[in-house]
């Protein structure tokens, strides 16, 4: 006749046969110790059956609410205006080429007057490659990615499009005016007094030309004006939607 012992773990009493104690689950005989609501008397192989549908309905909150958590994308974060309106990638996609260079030109203008350097650096190579959809750039166009160019920290980039504009056109605004602030960011003192001083001469026979960029850039030659006369401009280069 068998006869009761004692679990080690919690003292219950136990049968002189059982592998596992009833009350604690503590191994009798040195196998897996039992799991609750587990078949006893079968090791791991008797909680397995239990443990994995536990470890899948885990394993599926954990996806669930990864998947709902906020993530970062490119094409929402873009906005045609400093206004912050923000944009799905299926507006993105509808978009014309122009339309695109624009939107991100503007994002990335926006992102420069608000001092956001790291998100500057972030869409403005996104901005250059939109370029290369409207090659070869026009004049207009060469000011832009130049513009984008110089708020990036990109001075010979940037200096680069201020001379393709004026190989074409020596006394073009923009052009001189990119040239003057990329000369004045990169340290060249010389060289934005110099760009100046070619501004100013042409000011008033360029723009009774009427350009469309001279237009749709307007703010931008007015602070180039003061900038050529040694005043501050206000740093913001926008353009007219």
């Amino acid at each position: 006749m068998s006869t009761n012992r004692f679990c080690e773990q919690c003292g219950s009493a136990v049968s002189a046969t059982a592998r596992f104690c009833a009350s604690c689950g503590f191994s009798l005989s040195g196998d897996a110790p039992a799991v609750a609501g587990a078949p006893r008397g079968k090791g791991v192989a008797g909680v397995l059956p239990w443990l994995v549908p536990t470890l899948a309905l885990i394993a599926v909150v954990i996806y669930a609410a990864v998947m709902r958590s906020p993530r970062a994308s490119t094409d929402s974060e873009l906005t045609g205006s400093a206004t912050g309106a923000t944009m799905s990638a299926t507006d993105i996609s509808a978009l014309s080429p122009d339309e695109r260079v624009d939107r991100l030109f503007n994002r990335v203008m926006s992102l420069a007057s608000a001092g956001k350097a790291d998100s500057v650096a972030f869409f403005a190579p996104m901005a250059v490659n939109s370029f290369a959809a409207l090659e070869p750039l026009s004049l207009h166009r060469r000011y832009d990615l130049g513009l984008v160019h110089l708020v990036s920290g990109e001075h010979d980039a940037a200096r680069a499009q201020a001379d393709s504009i004026l190989a074409v056109s020596p006394t073009h605004l923009l052009g001189l005016a990119l040239a003057m602030r990329t000369a004045t960011a990169a340290g060249d003192a010389a060289g934005a007094r110099r760009f100046g001083a070619k501004f100013k001469e042409a000011l008033a026979s360029e723009r009774a030309r009427g350009l469309a960029e001279y237009g749709d850039h307007a703010s931008d030659i007015d602070d180039a004006v003061a900038e050529a006369e040694g005043r501050p401009g206000s740093g913001v280069f926008t353009k007219k939607p």
